[in-house]
């Protein structure tokens, strides 16, 4: 990144190659060879052709896909860098808007693009220069002429450093979870075991490979296991809901809604409401048979990160295991013909989950629900991804608050923690 003066408020960016240098403008003749032996960049730009994809389903209280709610999206695979040129225009020397603005690229809540509550779009500065040009001085003016275009031109720079002032109202915390036995999120495209047959599994741990930055250069890492926080979002929001509405009054249970065909935990729960956030709801003005709002959207309050997993793919590795499933007809007590498949299932790997709540305006019951949705991810009560009906997904953990649990018991207010 630089960052500097100019005559309006500017922000721009161009990725790196693999060795630092931000691509910029046309790159003809002998360039153009570099963007396809370059390896960040060859990469890159097969996802354009190839994308990464992330599959995303919604699911409903039943347990299954929401009618329309299958769908996916292609994402920029995590590690990649770019350079940014920042621009302020003051009549201020040393405007303190300018520290406020850098301060913000270190603030824990900045994302970049969508999804930023579902895993996407958290960003880090690798390295910042910046300078201050007072235009009514000469030198200083003369200086700033001289300046070139290119982003990668940061000589006499001073390097700054974006601060982030700790805010009370942010409260993080790292679940680290061990597994009971197997596990598997998401469905990958990369086999890594085959069976007797020399045939790879049918269903796949999701994998994904990011890039890995040392001595200024980068290059791909291996392919590593991938907990998107989409799937622990899905099963907290579900099981938050749960304990909302039987901490709600009397208690809110299925028998009571009578048909339930049409319950949605994020518009009927406002637990959900207030820590996942909700969509907009519009509806049709009957007088003109337009569409308009009935309500506002919210934003969600709780930010969850990906997490990346190391493994061994080597078939001595213990971090893999392949299990066959089958389906037994019930009226020969034989095999049913095409339901016989294999499944490459992750083998007593932990990993560890980050999270940062926006406390302001959460709900006291939401505050419970999800306190109580945690300790059931703890306490092996909740499962995570595919095969929970098989007693994959199960673990133990434990949690490590940055307040030492004071928000999420209720020891910071009036309140009785429950």
């Amino acid at each position: 990144m630089r960052a500097n003066l100019q005559n309006s408020m500017y922000l721009g960016g161009v990725i790196q190659n693999s060795h630092g240098i931000p691509v910029e403008g046309l790159w003809l003749g002998e360039k153009t060879e570099h963007l396809n032996t370059d390896i960040l960049l060859k990469v890159a730009r097969a996802t354009a052709e190839v994308p990464v994809i992330r599959d995303r389903v919604r699911i409903t209280h039943r347990g299954a896909a929401s009618d329309q709610g299958k769908f996916d999206r292609s994402v920029l695979p995590a590690g990649y860098r770019f350079s940014m040129e920042l621009s302020l225009w003051s009549d201020t020397a040393n405007d303190p808007s300018w520290q406020n603005i850098i301060n913000l690229l270190a603030h824990p809540l900045f994302r970049l693009g969508g999804g930023g509550r579902a895993g996407l779009g958290k960003v880090k500065v690798a390295l910042a220069h910046g300078q201050c040009f007072d235009l009514k001085n000469k030198d200083d003016r003369k200086a700033f002429a001289d300046l070139p275009a290119s982003l990668a031109f940061v000589q006499g720079m001073p390097e700054i450093k974006p601060v982030h002032n700790p805010c009370n109202r942010l409260v993080s915390a790292t679940l680290k979870l061990q597994p009971l036995n197997f596990w598997r999120i998401g469905q990958g495209d990369s086999p890594h075991l085959k069976d007797a047959n020399n045939k790879p599994a049918d269903l796949l741990p999701k994998t994904e490979q990011r890039v890995i930055w040392k001595d200024g250069k980068g290059k791909p890492a291996v392919a590593e296991l991938l907990v998107p926080a989409t799937s622990v979002k899905g099963a907290l929001a579900h099981r938050v809901a749960f304990h909302a509405n039987r901490l709600d009054g009397e208690g809110t249970w299925a028998d009571e809604h009578g048909e339930m065909t049409k319950y949605d935990k994020s518009e009927e729960c406002k637990a959900v409401q207030s820590l996942f956030g909700f969509a907009r709801n519009d509806r049709i003005n009957p007088e003109n048979d337009k569409q308009e709002p009935d309500t506002k959207g919210q934003a969600g309050r709780l930010y969850l990160d990906d997490t990346f997993v190391a493994f061994d793919p080597c078939e001595k590795s213990k971090d893999l295991q392949m299990m066959m499933h089958n389906a037994i007809d019930r009226f020969t007590g034989g095999v049913r013909e095409h339901f016989l498949f294999s499944e490459e299932l992750v083998c007593n790997k932990p990993f560890a989950l980050s999270f940062i709540i926006d406390t302001r305006q959460v709900e006291p019951i939401a505050r419970k629900a999800l306190r109580l949705a945690l300790d059931d991810l703890c306490q092996s009560r909740l499962s995570l991804g595919g095969g929970g009906g098989k007693g994959h997904g199960f673990f133990k953990g434990e949690i490590q608050w940055s307040d030492q649990g004071d928000w999420i018991n209720g020891r910071n207010n009036l309140e009785e923690a429950a």
